[in-house]
């Protein structure tokens, strides 16, 4: 098991009752000291010295990652079980998986919530998002949530949804629309099924208490490909019915003027080290990029008994290749199992390494694959062109590299401009704001899309 470098706590009566705590809740959940140090990260040993007592100064560290693995804190125990949550030390290379204000992800009341729920364990580098949209949802009536596919808006969504449920009489109600047929497929099918989902959320609070005015937090998942019909829906809406606000998630955002959007960027991976095999990510002491700190976090609960503390350059670097990507920072963490982190250095962003892993639990998408096939289906022939072009010819650009780099200036300097805007209103490229706007296609998009380009050529060559 892979344990923090920090100071101990003190040894107290608090530490003794808090030792008798910790067998109470594990057997009581049925679990032996070894699915305790599955789930906690803590090793057996530790685990069975706390609870006998023959360790009584057990590392804070310690303490937070076992608690955790209940869904508390040891500062929320501390006034119902009389306990003095003591000092807070920071674990060097496991951070704690806290929210925003620092406490554990908030549980879901199941008569207050309407659809998916959020997973019940805490975001890693999201804390400036998670501020944002509780500040802006506490004010304002209609929040849309943009960013590429895996980057986490949906856990975003429903985390701050269960933030803010006590806050509305009714609760929150989500709708995931991510099964709904294209609005580019059927127009008619399409606006008839988002309707048909959302009025089940709606008519499901009304029938509770009829004629009473809607005091609800709505959340409308994966819009991007009915944009069109949930922009006039929802402003339909949140004009009818004052009391409700709206959290949508997109790829694309919908076109609604009065609607804030939020765009929730790749999570920060640190920057390049001069020497990958030496050094650290940010330098010494230095807290971990969120990036990296996902990684250990599903690399931990997949291979427990793997120690990467003396490998984070190379980690770095890794979730630099995939450009913080979430999802397939996650999905490289998974395959840590059975492929060494050199393997997955060397492969780079390339899809194919993570198509046997399955994201149905999370996602209507199956891999990471299909997440971005999804994006790109709904392109049109002009903007799959443009893509497959800048992601064969840039790493980095501007307006003004696509126009003179295209042969016989076929590309206008307005066509260009349409043409980015698009592709970044559909999360496939990334823009750089400053004086000068520059763009870059996304690792994994350029991945996918030379495979695509190599299967074209071999059926060509056939």
């Amino acid at each position: 098991m892979i344990e923090a470098i920090e100071q101990p706590m003190s040894a107290t009566p608090d530490v003794r009752r808090l030792r008798h705590l910790l067998a109470e809740r594990r057997q009581a959940r049925g679990w032996t000291q070894e699915e305790l140090a599955e789930r906690s990260g803590v090793s057996v040993r530790t685990i069975r010295n706390i609870e006998t007592g023959s360790n009584n100064r057990p590392r804070r560290a310690s303490v937070d990652l076992l608690l955790g693995a209940f869904g508390t804190s040891l500062a929320e125990l501390a006034g119902a079980e009389g306990l003095h949550p003591g000092h807070e030390v920071t674990p060097l290379f496991l951070p704690r998986q806290r929210d925003a204000s620092g406490h554990w992800p908030h549980p879901v009341d199941p008569d207050r919530w309407r659809g998916p729920r959020p997973l019940t364990e805490a975001m890693a580098g999201r804390d400036d998002d998670l501020r944002h949209v509780l500040g802006t949802m506490r004010r304002g009536r209609l929040l849309v949530l943009t960013g590429p596919g895996g980057v986490g808006k949906t856990r975003l969504a429903l985390t701050a949804a269960a933030r803010l449920q006590e806050r509305f009489r009714d609760g929150v109600g989500v709708v995931e629309l991510g099964p709904c047929v294209p609005e580019s497929v059927d127009p008619a099918a399409a606006r008839d099924q988002v309707h048909r989902a959302v009025d089940a959320v709606l008519a499901d609070v009304v029938a509770r208490e009829p004629g009473r005015e809607l005091d609800l937090l709505l959340v409308v998942d994966n819009a991007e490909h009915v944009v069109a019909t949930v922009s006039r829906l929802v402003l339909r809406l949140v004009v009818t019915h004052p009391g409700l606000r709206v959290l949508i998630t997109s790829r694309r955002p919908p076109a609604v003027l009065s609607a804030d959007v939020w765009e929730v960027s790749p999570l920060p991976a640190g920057e390049p080290c001069a020497d990958a095999a030496t050094g650290s990510p940010q330098g010494d002491g230095a807290a971990l990029p969120a990036a990296v700190e996902l990684f250990l976090r599903r690399a931990r609960s997949t291979v427990p008994t793997l120690d990467l503390g003396s490998r984070l350059p190379q980690v770095a670097e890794l979730c630099r290749r995939l450009d913080g990507l979430p999802r397939a920072i996650e999905a490289a963490a998974h395959c840590i199992r059975t492929v060494s982190l050199e393997s997955l250095l060397y492969s780079g962003p390339a899809l194919y390494m993570f198509d046997r892993f399955d994201l149905s639990a999370v996602s209507h998408h199956r891999t990471l694959a299909d997440s971005v096939r999804w994006s790109y289906d709904l392109l049109t022939a002009e903007q799959r062109d443009l893509l497959h072009h800048l992601a064969r010819s840039f790493d980095s650009f501007t307006v003004e590299d696509v126009v003179s780099d295209h042969p016989a200036g076929a590309w206008t300097a307005g066509s260009v401009v349409c043409g980015l805007a698009e592709l970044a209103d559909a999360s496939l490229i990334r823009v750089h704001r400053g004086t000068r706007y520059g763009y870059r296609v996304y690792g994994w998009i350029k991945a996918y899309i030379d495979t695509l380009d190599q299967d074209s050529g071999r059926t060509l060559g056939a």
